[in-house]
């Protein structure tokens, strides 16, 4: 059985412990890059939800594999 898949919003991913603060490239938590997060305000729904997009193929692809 698979897991429902969530749609995809212009949601905020922040987790509140920002990785690029201390100079990484990739936030460590929601892994926005720098000028994403700099950017967010900024960009359109349309935009967020494309990084937003882009985080949860990462996010599936990191997840461990059960065994």
């Amino acid at each position: 059985m698979q897991a429902a898949v969530s749609e995809i919003t212009a949601e905020c991913p922040c987790t509140g412990h920002c990785s690029t603060a201390l100079g990484d490239e990739v936030c460590r938590d929601c892994l926005r890059t720098f000028d994403e997060v700099t950017r967010w305000v900024e960009m359109s729904d349309e935009d967020r939800c494309r990084v937003n997009q882009r985080i949860a193929n990462t996010s599936f692809r990191r997840r461990p594999e059960s065994g």
